[in-house]
């Protein structure tokens, strides 16, 4: 799944939206919109920030190895 299609579906299934998202994390109402109409890759910490406001983590797997990223 590309990037911004993850972040569209975490937005929709956190029962957010889109706005409600951009709204939690302190961004103007049109910032993911314009992130996914653009199709532009945000910042790993911004996309851990974006996880979280939906309820999701984000973790890099190997193996049996999981790492999970937190925002700071």
């Amino acid at each position: 799944m590309r990037i911004t299609d993850a972040v569209k579906h975490m937005c929709e299934k956190s029962g957010q939206g889109v706005v409600g998202v951009s709204q939690a994390l302190g961004k103007s109402r049109l910032y993911l919109s314009a992130l996914i109409s653009r199709g532009s890759y945000p910042r790993t910490d911004t996309l851990v920030q974006i996880a979280q406001a939906c309820g999701y983590k984000v973790e890099l797997v190997r193996d049996d190895e999981r790492i999970e990223l937190e925002a700071e």
